[in-house]
């Protein structure tokens, strides 16, 4: 993700005026017409604000099928151009003609959404595969996401029951999974400050709710509440707020769910466990998955995948270290 400069007066132009003839009810209608362009996050921000503004249109294109239905960049652009405001998160959606998202920007009014991503609580998690390509990511029973050790165990030659033995306080602190907070929160209110979005006092705000993440790059509802108030503020859209925590229900979640180890938790004064959340599937609800079967079938996963996908940066970098390889070879066999 390519980090970029919002300035709000440039990017919302003429809104204010729009917003007065709307609030007005000019041409027939007094509620916004909003698009929002964003992924999972995006579509939580959605659920939040249209229950801020049940009388609002408000249409949400997700970035994983919004280049399939508007093939051209033009397209899209034509489809929001009615829009009083575009909220729209990064992307690298393939457009025929070359459209980006700094192309949606300058053509119509947008506030860009601040993408949030916190892997203190979950330190473990990483991706595995082609980041480039969602289709080459390596899945396990949490969906895209690994464990870093899993992996580690696997291409080690561990056995699942010897992998098993590094989840534990000595590992962790070792690897440094007990030390994550602060460059945690500095990407994370970097990636606000990228998007023009102060995410200090809603950091603090979050942080002392306890856990506010499903995962790395998953928040829990509460967190895209705050957001949706904060957009549409950012916006100049008035809202009669409400009880959203309440009134809300936390779609991310069926998604799925990383635990946050009981070491890690107790260091953070937060509830802890070694119990996953398995995604929801087609006539699946979501369903929980205990420490040892999912490294049994993460192993599995691996044995089946295509051995040039399984890599991950950072377990590339413990593997070539040769100290920090056979350390934790050692501890795992014993």
């Amino acid at each position: 993700m390519s980090p970029f400069r919002f300035d709000p007066a440039a990017a919302l132009g003429a809104l204010p005026a729009r917003l007065a003839r709307w609030r007005a009810g000019a041409g027939g209608r007094g509620s916004p017409r909003i698009a929002v362009v964003g992924n999972c996050q995006g579509a939580a921000i959605t659920t939040a604000m249209r229950l801020l503004l049940p009388e609002a249109e408000i249409a949400y294109h997700s970035v994983h099928a919004v280049a399939r239905r508007f093939p051209r960049m033009s397209d899209l652009v034509r489809a929001v151009s009615g829009c009083d405001v575009v909220f729209a998160g990064h992307f690298t959606a393939p457009f025929r003609d070359g459209g980006d998202f700094e192309t949606l920007r300058a053509e119509t009014r947008l506030v860009p959404i601040p993408v949030v991503v916190f892997s203190a609580f979950h330190p473990d998690a990483v991706y595995v595969g082609d980041m480039a390509d969602n289709t080459r990511l390596v899945r396990t029973p949490v969906g895209y996401y690994n464990s870093a050790l899993a992996l580690f165990g696997f291409l080690k030659g561990l056995t699942p029951t010897e992998t098993l033995r590094l989840f534990d306080f000595e590992t962790y602190r070792y690897l440094g999974y007990m030390d994550a907070w602060r460059d945690a929160q500095a990407t994370l209110l970097q990636l606000g400050r990228d998007a023009g979005y102060d995410l200090e006092t809603d950091f603090l705000r979050w942080s002392r709710r306890g856990v506010f993440m499903h995962v790395i790059n998953h928040p829990r509802m509460f967190v895209t509440n705050d957001l949706a108030r904060g957009l549409l503020r950012k916006a100049g859209i008035p809202f009669a707020d409400c009880d959203l925590d309440s009134f809300a229900s936390d779609e991310i979640a069926a998604l799925g769910a990383w635990p946050v180890y009981p070491p890690i938790a107790e260091q953070y004064g937060v509830p802890g466990s070694e119990v996953f959340l398995r995604p929801a599937a087609r006539r699946r609800p979501p369903a929980t998955i205990g420490l040892t079967d999912f490294v049994h079938q993460s192993f599995a996963a691996y044995r089946a995948a295509d051995p040039a996908l399984l890599r991950n940066d950072r377990v590339a970098h413990w593997l070539a270290a040769d100290g920090i390889a056979d350390d934790l070879a050692a501890r795992a066999r014993g």
